[in-house]
């Protein structure tokens, strides 16, 4: 694993206390503004779900972990099932309660529900249990406790890719200092798989996702391209010839409690 780190905030704040700044001050920055279903729906997230998930039902509890501004929450509703959405986020949670009363929001860390044990059939969390700076064991386990036996747990994590790799062997891995403060893990496909398994689930696929992203990565570290129209489109264009093991941005994982 390779770890991420970003300039230091408030010092006096305890890791629950920061992620919570942190992603309501990230929804802040796009006016709280949630992505049309449309756009959920072509996202490799959605393909993946839709292939691994269990049939929907108003019986069939589904968690989404680190649910942020509640899309999926309500595409998930939408689809016939019954989502439950948490995240860290205090202002989020309360706004979401109020618009949608009649779904299910709460405000708890991820690594601590109050949920009873075998309680949903299927877990999703998208970019969340990588935040931890003592791992994402804390995160499995809950996972592992509220799903019930056979349900699915699919999760997206940072890919620590070649292109990564590739910089980190001549510059040296990042490093935490006064200066800095610990953000996420990133994960290679086979540590992801291991801390399936290793957990109490039946690793059943592992994929790197989201390569145009990271090409507009390397365009602009690597050449100092500012993002916009030019990046975005350059990167449309070469994403069908590149490597997803060198310029993916993010891995997705799919498991079964066994």
């Amino acid at each position: 694993m390779r770890a991420d780190y970003t300039i230091k905030d408030d010092g006096a704040l305890s890791e629950e206390q920061r992620l919570d700044h942190h992603w309501t001050e990230n929804w802040k920055k796009i006016g709280n503004r949630r992505r049309s279903q449309w756009r959920i729906k072509v996202r490799p997230e959605y393909k993946v779900v839709r292939k691994f998930a269990p049939p929907a039902g108003r019986d069939v509890r589904v968690l989404d972990g680190g649910s942020g501004l509640g899309e999926w929450c309500i595409l998930l509703r939408d689809l016939g099932y019954e989502p439950y959405g948490l995240d860290l986020s205090t202002p989020t949670i309360e706004s979401l309660r109020s618009e949608f009363p009649a779904m299910n929001f709460v405000r708890e860390d991820i690594r601590a529900t109050s949920f009873e044990d075998n309680f949903f059939d299927l877990y999703i969390s998208w970019g969340t249990f990588e935040h931890f700076e003592n791992g994402l064991t804390d995160c499995f386990k809950e996972a592992y406790r509220v799903l019930k036996p056979g349900g699915t747990l699919i999760i997206s994590v940072p890919f620590y890719n070649q292109r990564l790799k590739e910089i980190d062997a001549k510059q040296g891995k990042p490093e935490k200092s006064g200066d800095n403060e610990f953000y996420q893990w990133r994960l290679e496909p086979h540590e992801l798989s291991e801390d399936f398994k290793i957990n109490g689930f039946d690793c059943k696929h592992v994929e790197p996702i989201y390569t145009r992203e990271g090409i507009g990565r390397h365009l602009h570290h690597k050449y100092g391209i500012p993002y916009g129209n030019f990046t975005r489109f350059t990167s449309m264009a070469l994403n069908p010839f590149a490597n997803p093991n060198k310029f993916a941005h993010m891995l997705i994982g799919v498991a079964v409690k066994t």
